[in-house]
């Protein structure tokens, strides 16, 4: 009896230890940031706070940050928010002490700009909020509940489809004079627009593959009734039977995560490891796509937003249908949807480009789809350049464009407070 008290009070001094550990940890996290901010303000200094929830979503944001440190006469200091130390790390303007854990974001004071990639995180209340999503345009659900939005002063957009897209959604939510859009672009690919990227042939060195084949890039997203899960690993054993075809495997990063909401409970990376010896296969782990765009001719994929890049080069997707995703997307989005399933295939706004794409039905026939577009690369050129051109705007200079218009905005802010 006596044991199974003391275990019981030391359980719980252990329990109060660990709230007090952390409320002291925090506190200094608070004390001390906050100080620097302040000082930042005093010395005519910009404070930028850096979501680097997950390192996965940097790419998206380094481009605008290496071109707000190139801005003259305006001096910035990065700040960057985690919750695993060292997210943030791939930065040029890292530092380690001005790293805090996120969950600090709401006790942070003073003039400042906060970045995200993605709508989630909420930042400081007294911070100019930007954020740029990491998706041209999201597939799949129409809109993100009302908070999210509620939480950013403005949404940067990439092109006059994720314009309208967002616009409609801000209307529908009566925030549209709450939020400003600013279409700058896709800064993410930049580097792919000039042609900063390395060489083809460097690109196929590293991937270990012959330059002088036909490319693909297999691409599909992740949820259940989607290609991966339903007839993924046949797929790509039936492509690889053409040995005149070289095949990129680029699984969505949510394939990779440890849980069972997102991979099915199925290791995907040893599902796809037979192919792994292939002469003409390359499976990618690697975050950043924009290289296999550089040098695949055409992309599969089922409904992914990945598409939509591979769209803004006018380049060729195959549409892999997938009839039993309808359950998925009436369980898992119904609450992100005022659209039907069928509407979600035919709407530009949601379906990842299919409307200009070319749908394969049974994936058995996925050659006779890969050597009709060959031959015909005329196919639906017309309507997919026309869909192009609305997906990306400023492409090339979007991180130069996106940088210009975060200073403007917090000096036009500043201005609107203080006079």
């Amino acid at each position: 009896m006596i044991k199974k008290l003391v275990k019981k009070i030391l359980s719980r001094i252990k329990r109060y230890l660990k709230i007090f550990y952390s409320f002291l940890k925090y506190y200094s996290a608070i004390n001390y940031i906050n100080k620097k901010i302040a000082n930042n303000n005093k010395q005519g200094i910009i404070p930028v706070i850096i979501d680097c929830e997950l390192s996965t979503l940097n790419q998206y944001l380094e481009p605008v940050v290496e071109e707000l440190v190139k801005i003259p006469g305006q001096k910035f200091e990065f700040y960057f928010g985690e919750i695993i130390r060292g997210t943030g790390s791939s930065y040029s303007c890292y530092n380690k002490k001005n790293v805090f854990p996120v969950e600090i974001y709401q006790k942070l004071k003073g003039e400042m700009i906060f970045l995200s990639p993605h709508i989630y995180p909420k930042g400081p209340k007294s911070a100019l909020k930007i954020v740029l999503d990491h998706a041209i345009c999201s597939t799949k659900f129409s809109f993100h509940p009302k908070e999210y939005y509620e939480n950013y002063d403005i949404y940067v957009v990439t092109g006059e489809i994720n314009e309208q897209k967002i616009g409609s959604t801000l209307e529908k939510f009566t925030i549209q004079n709450d939020i400003k859009l600013m279409n700058c672009g896709y800064p993410k690919s930049d580097k792919l627009y000039q042609g900063m990227l390395p060489s083809a042939n460097e690109i196929f060195s590293k991937l270990k593959l012959n330059p002088d084949k036909k490319t693909l890039l297999y691409a599909p997203s992740w949820e259940e009734g989607l290609s991966m899960r339903e007839f993924g690993v046949s797929l790509v054993d039936t492509i690889l039977q053409d040995k005149d075809i070289n095949l990129i495997i680029k699984l969505h990063p949510c394939a990779f995560i440890s849980s069972q909401d997102y991979t099915g409970g199925i290791n995907w990376e040893e599902k796809f490891s037979s192919f792994v010896n292939y002469s003409n296969c390359a499976f990618i782990k690697e975050f950043k796509i924009d290289e296999l765009f550089a040098v695949s001719d055409i992309m599969i994929t089922d409904l992914s937003s990945v598409a939509l890049e591979f769209l803004a080069l006018n380049k060729p997707v195959i549409y892999l249908d997938c009839p039993k995703f309808e359950e998925t997307f009436k369980n898992l989005y119904k609450q992100f949807n005022d659209i039907t399933y069928s509407d979600l295939l035919e709407n530009p706004l949601c379906n990842g480009g299919r409307h200009v794409g070319l749908i394969n039905y049974n994936y058995k026939t996925i050659l006779k789809d890969i050597y009709y577009l060959y031959e015909n690369p005329d196919y639906k050129r017309k309507e997919r350049d026309e869909y192009s051109r609305k997906l990306l705007s400023n492409k090339g200079c979007a991180s130069k464009k996106c940088a210009n218009m975060v200073l403007e905005q917090f000096c036009n802010r500043k201005t609107a407070v203080y006079g």
